[in-house]
């Protein structure tokens, strides 16, 4: 299905060609090379040499002006070792779509490779895709079609998605104060793995079915006040999958205040994915996140911000706290800033973890997950010549990772706009870090950026 999809996007693509002098068109590229060699004790030596190129083009007003055309893809090819999947070569289509706007009603429609983020739905989709407004208030949109397959298991001629996908979500919004949402994604059943390295064999080689079913919110009484957020429940586990809010508070033009709750249950968020279906009673998954944040502007170009998070999980609680300070001068030629966060964790929430047999999830206690953050970053551009930037970082931990105590980077960029639509520029990067006593980077990158008219001149 992915390869007749991808066939019939790309001569849809070449079809439209002819069409774009008539339509209002813009076209993104973006050329990477980038150059490192990986040196680790215990391992072969790889000199990688990926060149990657991502490329977007969108018309619109084609036809009787409604009917637009939307592309973005990449592709990588390896020049040394192989870099990444254990391919020389790899690519794929992001999205590619056709879409018509209705006169009435805030129509749409859409047809090809999308994503549909609406309500609790946050997925990439190979089918049709509609929406409009209904009277007294109401709004429908729904989709279907083939999931897209992106990623792979090893061992398997699957990635543990199921075959089609479905859903959609009815809103009701009462002038500009209030909107409400239900929506769902009902996914087909979900593979059986054979091979017998997965863990998922421990529930029998069983996936779980990705299908949700959940509510949104966005509310905003008054202009300073705004409140957003969706919770989702997974009608196969029968349980929530997530909370997720926002409170934005604005008590005057300088000052922002934000807070947020998350919590997530995550065998019933993941439970299609290998890990989470395999897992019986007894795992530890419940995670929460309490936090908030406040923005001033202190002058004109200075911005000051503070923020805090407690994360809390049945396997362990930490705490995120900190601040930034940004500086946008010189008529906006030159932006830095400079911020500092600690995270303070318990007993329990570091990384290392290992799985019994039966699946359950054992945190460790002998080692420390806090650590010392510390940024600085400046970036000068005056959109007509060169462009440079400066970025460092670094993290001191509170106990040592493989006997080593920080880690830290340095990168460098230089660049030059050839044409306002085109621009060449170069990144050096050198750090150190628990995993590499030295790493050292280098990256080419050419940007062209340009919008057309339908006359054919450059907007």
């Amino acid at each position: 299905m992915k390869k007749t999809v991808c066939c019939l996007l790309s001569a849809a693509f070449f079809l439209t060609l002819p069409a774009a002098a008539l339509a209002d068109t813009s076209v993104d590229s973006t050329t990477l090379f980038r150059v490192s060699q990986d040196d680790r004790t215990g391992f072969p030596n790889k000199y990688l040499a990926p060149a990657t190129q991502f490329l977007g083009l969108d018309m619109d007003k084609l036809g009787d002006g409604n009917l637009s055309v939307h592309l973005y893809g990449w592709g990588r090819l390896d020049l040394g070792d192989k870099s990444f999947n254990n391919n020389q070569a790899d690519g794929s289509l992001t999205y590619g779509y056709m879409q018509y706007r209705f006169r009435e009603a805030n129509a749409q429609a859409r047809a090809g490779r999308f994503f549909v983020n609406e309500g609790i739905v946050n997925e990439q989709v190979d089918g049709l895709s509609a929406r409009t407004d209904l009277p007294l208030g109401f709004g429908v949109s729904a989709f279907g079609g083939a999931t897209v397959h992106t990623a792979h298991i090893a061992g398997e001629n699957t990635d543990g998605k199921g075959d089609a996908i479905t859903g959609g979500r009815l809103n009701y919004r009462y002038g500009g104060m209030l909107e409400l949402g239900a929506s769902g994604v009902y996914e087909t059943k979900a593979p059986t793995l054979m091979n017998p390295n997965n863990i998922a064999l421990l529930n029998g080689g069983k996936l779980g079915d990705h299908r949700l079913i959940g509510g949104d919110i966005w509310l905003s009484p008054v202009r300073m006040v705004e409140i957003m957020g969706h919770t989702s429940y997974n009608t196969e586990t029968s349980g929530v999958a997530e909370h997720t809010y926002l409170l934005n508070i604005k008590p005057f033009h300088d000052l922002v205040l934000t807070g947020q709750f998350n919590e997530y249950r995550e065998r019933n968020l993941f439970f299609a994915s290998t890990m989470f279906a395999s897992f019986v009673t007894g795992l530890s998954d419940l995670s929460r996140t309490v936090g908030g944040s406040a923005s001033y502007s202190l002058v004109k170009g200075v911005e000051l911000t503070a923020d805090y998070k407690h994360y809390t999980r049945d396997i362990g609680n930490a705490d995120r706290m900190g601040g930034e300070a940004r500086f946008n001068l010189l008529d906006n030629t030159l932006r830095s800033g400079i911020g500092y966060h600690y995270l303070r964790a318990g007993s329990g929430f570091a990384v290392l973890q290992t799985f019994t047999t039966s699946g359950v999830l054992i945190p460790t206690s002998t080692a420390s997950a806090s650590f010392h953050e510390a940024r600085v970053f400046a970036m000068y551009d005056t959109q007509k010549g060169y462009f440079t930037s400066l970025d460092t970082i670094g993290y001191f931990f509170k106990e040592r990772i493989n006997n080593v105590s920080n880690a830290w980077e340095v990168i460098g960029s230089l660049g030059y706009h050839i044409t306002p639509a085109l621009a060449l520029s170069g990144d050096l990067s050198y750090g150190k870090n628990p995993q590499f006593i030295d790493d050292l980077r280098g990256l080419i990158r050419l940007t062209y950026n340009m919008n057309y008219t339908g006359k054919g001149g450059a907007k």
